[in-house]
């Protein structure tokens, strides 16, 4: 489906909160405008009221005759763009204008008429507007035509209602649904003559609102598109290093573990690339570290499991009692030798997968090594060797597993015995410096070719110059192992060939806060 993809997620969550945020301004904005425009419309009715109840109480309390308040209801009703009604304290119509747009007066004629007019003071009098029916009549004082009571304070641009005779809105068709009533009183006596209600005013902010309107929906439909634009062009941006990544992961579920993503950015999502890389890293490693592991296995097995079958195939066929017991004690031999091939691969794999509680015990290295000493100097007596030890006299503490701290030594004394030729020396030496201790096993045997160096701590790995002493090529693995479960780490140091070798351990050790 199209939307089942980030990027087009994204575009759509874009243009959704862009649509969102569009409404919700549009509604908040038209809502105000609304509301200003409706104060508006009842503050120009209640003014316009007012005034209008004043001339028209003149009207009913002075001496005007009744058939001529009608046609100055109608020009009030022109002037002020309402519809007026005048009504008497019972409630009854007396009067009403009819719709403003329906009353028949020349628009400019009036406004010529006002202009003449606007900077006279003038009294409160009556003045002459010509109907449409004959626009060309000039006006006149002494014209009878209709007759509209005129406020003195007459504006030219205006009139004295809020109405401005130059705009469209005498002549719209959208008027207001608010009426608004205001008492007549008598100016004399102040009792009550009646009411009068003013209705269907000008609108001119539906003109407005509907513009503002039209703007915001033309607004909104280029936000919403210009916000889906963007969320297509930031979900590339996006998902590009996403893609990227998944193409790396096919490639290596197709069998290429070298593939790495190519990591520019430093955001999230060159973290994760960088996070992925070292995986794919540490993928690569153990695959390749397990075929070799396996290719390594089956060679050191195929040796043994060769001379088995073959003293076993001799043995099958030979008559001679004494050649039978040399083909099973060869096959002994061969079976010792895979016994320990088993037990050593299986302590390594242990070793490396098993996070051991024992690890977590505070023991003393100067102790430990200095009851090893006696064990340590009979392996070297029975090989001709002199040993040789260099302990500090107060106590080195690490948190550590004793059991796998002595073997990993014990490695490191039984190689250095094994290759070492007799008369030389075999020497163990204890160090503290800083926070690190550090454990030293130095020998005077066959030393280490450089190019073996490298791969020495590496599971069946041998020297060149080893082949004729016995071996698995575990044994430094092992110390590896050990010395990396106790956050130590191991090195080793040769001048070459027939020069001895030099093995170091070193561990964090306990200080004396800690204790």
């Amino acid at each position: 489906m199209i939307f089942r993809s980030i990027r087009s997620r994204l575009s759509l969550s874009f243009a959704v909160i862009a649509l969102a945020a569009a409404i919700v301004l549009g509604v908040v904005l038209l809502a105000i405008l609304q509301r200003y425009y409706l104060n508006q419309e009842i503050e120009y009715l209640r003014g316009n009221a007012k005034y209008i109840s004043s001339l028209v109480s003149t009207m009913l309390s002075g001496n005007t005759a009744q058939d001529q308040i009608q046609p100055q209801i109608e020009g009030l009703a022109f002037l002020s763009q309402t519809r007026v009604q005048v009504y008497d304290t019972h409630g009854q119509l007396l009067y009403d204008s009819g719709s403003p747009q329906n009353i028949d007066v020349n628009i400019g004629t009036v406004k010529d008429m006002l202009s003449a007019q606007a900077n006279e003071d003038l009294p409160k009098e009556f003045i002459q507007i010509t109907p449409k029916d004959n626009p060309g009549a000039t006006p006149s004082s002494s014209t009878t035509n209709r007759k509209i009571l005129i406020y003195s304070t007459i504006r030219v641009d205006g009139s004295p209602f809020g109405f401005d005779l130059s705009s469209d809105t005498a002549t719209s068709n959208v008027r207001s649904k608010l009426t608004i009533a205001e008492l007549i009183h008598d100016p004399k006596t102040g009792n009550e003559l009646g009411s009068v209600r003013l209705s269907e005013g000008p609108n001119s902010g539906s003109t407005i609102l509907r513009s503002v309107a039209q703007g915001w929906a033309l607004a909104s439909a280029i936000a919403v598109l210009l916000a889906a634009g963007m969320g297509w062009y930031i979900s590339r941006r996006i998902s590009a290093p996403i893609l990227a990544l998944t193409g790396v992961t096919g490639r290596m579920a197709q069998g290429d573990l070298s593939s790495r993503a190519n990591v520019q950015s430093r955001d999230e999502f060159g973290q994760l690339g960088r996070s992925f890389n070292e995986m794919a890293a540490q993928v690569e490693m153990t695959i390749t570290t397990l075929r070799r592991f396996v290719a390594d296995a089956a060679h050191e097995l195929r040796t043994p499991l060769t001379v088995l079958r073959t003293n076993l195939d001799l043995m099958q066929d030979e008559e001679d009692a004494a050649n039978r017991a040399a083909f099973v004690a060869d096959a002994k031999t061969m079976v010792q030798r895979l016994e320990k091939l088993n037990t050593n691969l299986l302590d390594l794999s242990r070793l490396e997968a098993y996070d051991h509680a024992a690890r977590d015990t505070i023991i003393d290295l100067t102790e430990l090594l200095g009851a090893r000493s006696e064990v340590y100097a009979s392996q070297a007596e029975q090989s001709g060797l002199v040993f040789e030890q260099d302990l500090p006299s107060a106590p080195v503490f690490i948190r550590a597993d004793a059991v796998e701290i002595r073997r990993a030594i014990d490695n490191l004394v039984d190689n250095a015995c094994k290759f070492t030729p007799q008369d030389g020396t075999v020497r163990i030496t204890l160090s503290q410096q800083d926070q690190q201790a550090t454990i030293s096993v130095i020998d005077t045997g066959i030393g280490i070719p450089d190019t073996d160096l490298p791969q020495i701590f590496n599971r069946f790995h041998r020297g060149r110059n080893t082949t004729a002493y016995p071996g698995s090529g575990l044994g430094l693995a092992i110390v590896k192992a050990i010395v990396t479960a106790h956050a130590g780490y191991v090195e080793v140091q040769s001048t070459g060939e027939g020069k001895g070798s030099q093995f170091s351990i070193q561990l964090p050790v306990v200080l004396p806060e800690e204790l």
